[in-house]
Parts: C-alpha cells; sequence; structure tokens
C-alpha cells in the first residue's frame, strides 16, 4: 500500500481528496499537513503549490504529481527532494478551455470589438474594415500540448496560424512552425499569444526588445505564466500605442495588487488566471493512472508528462 500526501491551493481541493480515496482505496491519502505516517514512508506527493515546508522529511518519493500542466511551482521550491521524478498533467481538458479563451481575444481584436467599445463612449457609428480571418495572422509561442491545441482550435476557425517553439519540428503540421527565429515569426502578426511554459529561459522573454519586434498596431495575448512578461515594457509599448491591447489571465504577482497600473490601461483585459481551469475528474483520472503505472513497475521518467527537470517542462 503506497502512502500519498496532497496538498492544492485550489478550491475544490476536498473534493479532489474525496476522488482520490476513492480511485486509490487500496492505498492511503494524507490530506497535509495531516500526515498519518513519517514523512520519510511516503511513496508520492500530488499538489499544486505546496508550502514552503511540504517536502520537510519526505526522502523517499517515488515521483511528484503536479495537479496541474505547469510544474514552475515545483521546480522553484526550496524543499523539493534531489532527482525526485516529476509528472505534470497533459492537458487533462484545459487545452480546449485555454484555446476557447484565446479565440475569444483573436476574435475581438479581428472583428475590432475593442474599437467599438471605444467608439461606444464616444456616441460615435462608424463601421471598421473587414478583414477575412485567412488574413489575419496569429502567432502562438509555445507549442507544447496546450500550444497545439490552442494553433489547431485557430487554423480550425480559419485564420492565419503560425507557431514558435525552442526545439525542432519532427512531425508536420498545416501551417508554419518557427523555432528559435523570434524575428521571422514576429514579423508580420497581428495577434502574439503566449503558451509557454515558464523556465528560466522564458523568464522576462517578453520583453521591449520582443515587443518592438511585433509590427504596430498588433494585440498581445497571455495564457502562460506572468513571469514571461516584462510589465513595464509591455505597459510602455501599450501608451506608445505600438500594441494596441493586451489580453492578461496571468500577471508576474497574483493577485494582482490594486494600486498596480495594469488595473487602469484602458486598453488592457485582465481575468484572474481563469483560461484553463483544472477539469478536477480528469486530472484526478491522469494522476490516477500514473501511480498505478508506476506501482505496476514502469519508470515514472517513462510516462505522459514526465518532465525534464533541465528543461523546465
Amino acid at each position: 500500500m503506497a502512502k500519498i500526501s496532497f496538498y492544492s491551493v485550489d478550491d475544490h481541493s476536498n473534493q479532489a481528496v474525496e476522488l482520490f480515496k476513492k480511485q486509490l482505496p487500496e492505498h492511503s491519502i494524507h490530506p497535509w499537513p495531516l500526515i498519518n505516517c513519517k514523512p520519510e514512508e511516503l511513496d508520492y506527493a500530488i499538489c499544486w503549490q505546496p508550502p514552503e515546508n511540504f517536502f520537510d522529511g519526505a526522502t523517499n518519493l517515488k515521483s511528484v504529481l503536479s495537479m496541474a500542466a505547469g510544474v514552475d511551482h515545483l521546480l522553484q521550491h526550496p524543499g523539493l527532494p534531489a532527482k525526485v521524478p516529476l509528472i505534470r498533467l497533459c492537458d487533462a481538458g484545459m487545452g480546449q478551455k485555454i484555446a476557447e479563451y484565446v479565440h475569444f481575444g483573436v476574435l475581438r481584436a479581428h472583428r475590432n470589438f475593442d474599437l467599438y467599445r471605444t467608439q461606444q463612449d464616444r456616441r460615435e457609428w462608424r463601421a471598421q474594415p473587414d478583414i477575412d480571418a485567412g488574413n489575419y495572422h496569429v502567432g502562438v509561442m509555445g507549442f507544447g500540448v496546450i500550444g497545439q491545441v490552442v494553433a489547431n482550435h485557430l487554423y480550425s476557425a480559419g485564420y492565419h496560424v503560425s507557431a514558435w517553439k525552442r526545439s525542432p519540428v519532427t512531425e508536420s503540421y498545416p501551417f508554419e512552425i518557427f523555432t528559435r527565429d523570434r524575428k521571422a515569426f514576429l514579423d508580420n502578426l497581428d495577434v502574439l499569444v503566449c503558451v509557454l511554459p515558464l523556465t528560466d529561459e522564458t523568464r522576462n522573454m517578453i520583453d521591449a526588445d520582443l515587443l518592438s519586434a511585433l509590427p504596430a498596431g498588433a494585440h498581445f495575448i497571455n495564457v502562460g505564466r506572468g513571469s514571461q512578461v516584462v510589465e513595464s515594457d509591455l505597459l510602455h509599448a501599450l501608451d506608445k500605442n505600438h500594441l494596441r491591447s493586451a489580453l492578461l489571465d496571468v500577471c508576474v504577482e497574483e493577485p494582482l495588487p490594486a494600486d498596480h497600473k495594469l488595473w487602469m490601461h484602458p486598453n488592457v483585459i485582465l481575468t484572474p488566471h481563469v483560461a484553463g481551469p483544472t477539469q478536477l475528474q480528469l486530472s484526478v483520472d491522469q494522476i490516477v493512472q500514473s501511480i498505478q503505472a508506476i506501482e505496476s513497475g514502469k519508470a515514472p521518467e517513462l510516462l505522459a508528462g514526465a518532465v525534464n527537470n533541465t528543461a523546465g517542462y
């Protein structure tokens, strides 16, 4: 019988514990800090944004499983045991939700709903130029599991789509994939969508240099991580009208401080990290399958969602 600790800041944490108990009846689930065993006896840790002392004494973990697609909260955790295999969620229903969110942002930009909102405030009745979706260029920056769902969704909706990823492409896609050459990727975009994981390489990647490489009047959507954006550079690009608008689901500091300039900028829409809400049952199912696979003898490094700690995803 495996011993499993659990912690999540999510509002559905109690429900998650009950689901894990139901689907792993042969194992014991310990909602942290109510650990009814010695920490060194724990076999697994399931968590999302665990507190600083969550891993104290848990020196024999077979794996740590993230209740999210991202693992930056674990890789940056000061108490994470060395060399413990990490497993993240592979979409688990969040991809479609994020794609819908991005589609809203792209449609708002493409069909000039931001301008119509401003015109309404001025009582101005004037049609903006119509552009076919096929001539409206959306670039998806980050082409992992979620990025692929977003790009394919937009392509199916008729948009001119391209994508950028850091590693070479081994498969063929119906749209252009750029690797490494960011300038060529950014050159002709109407909308830039960030779906990148947070790593040392992507931290502060969306800065003044990158934003200035976008055509004047482009839009920016971020469903990645807030720390990928230098917020002062983003605000400067908006103030100078180089960027027409920004739709941000993530910020460097969350919750965003009440006095932050992003709240008050007329060309910014903010949402509180809700683009891809956790689909609880699908997430639990995926984690349960991972634990069962490890218990049956499969190496954690071979599972879907296994994290390359060096790469950060």
